[in-house]
């Protein structure tokens, strides 16, 4: 079960659910485009030419888009009027990384791992179509899929990253024909401010992956 084919939990146990939404206005200050430089992470082998603009911001639709096991992240600053939008009821978060680099990770905070969809369509001009809430998990066991370019075993302490120990050369531009780049999960010390809990299974690159969110 991956994020096209469908989700299922590995246990309900501990659970704690909130909702959600996807943050327009963080989309509006995400950049047109990126170097490739700038997306390789923790000075990582960089692509051919990355100094030119190698990564565009995704549609709306695209950008906007999130699917059960995905990781969600949110600005620490929210000072802006979109967040009275469901002030107490849900949080702002996005999904999508494209455009954001390692640089960026000091901007936001762990949100919590999608639990539900939210698919928009594409602007027809005519007004929003479909319901945008969406439920996330704060805490308890979720599946995620190793997006970390790498093995990850059980008990191995486990972050999220805007660019994720896969970002060299030529993965990121099979990264960039798979469609936009989500927020990745990688190896992490568990005194990383990035921490979002502990492996309780083994998964190769691109496998499913059973986590014990922390509190």
């Amino acid at each position: 079960m991956n994020e096209i084919e469908g989700y299922q939990p590995i246990s309900r146990i501990g659970e704690v659910v909130i909702n959600a939404y996807v943050d327009s206005y963080d989309w509006s200050l995400t950049p047109e485009n990126v170097t490739g430089t700038a997306l390789v992470y923790n000075n990582m082998d960089a692509p051919e030419n990355g100094g030119l603009p190698f990564e565009f911001r995704p549609a709306y639709a695209e950008w906007a888009t999130v699917l059960p096991g995905m990781v969600t992240v949110q600005r620490k600053k929210k000072t802006h009027s979109n967040y009275n939008y469901a002030a107490d009821t849900a949080a702002g978060v996005i999904v999508c990384a494209a455009c954001k680099t390692q640089k960026d990770e000091g901007d936001y905070t762990f949100a919590g791992v999608a639990r539900s969809k939210s698919v928009p369509p594409h602007d027809d001009g005519m007004g929003p179509s479909h319901d945008e809430m969406f439920t996330v998990a704060l805490a308890g066991m979720v599946t995620v899929l190793n997006t970390s370019g790498s093995v990850i075993h059980a008990g191995d302490m486990i972050g999220w990253s805007f660019a994720g120990n896969g970002m060299r050369g030529t993965n990121l531009v099979k990264r960039q024909k798979s469609g936009p780049r989500r927020v990745a999960i990688v190896q992490v010390a568990g005194s990383s401010p990035n921490v979002i809990g502990r492996a309780l299974s083994f998964a190769k690159s691109g496998e499913p992956l059973d986590i014990l969110l922390r509190p």
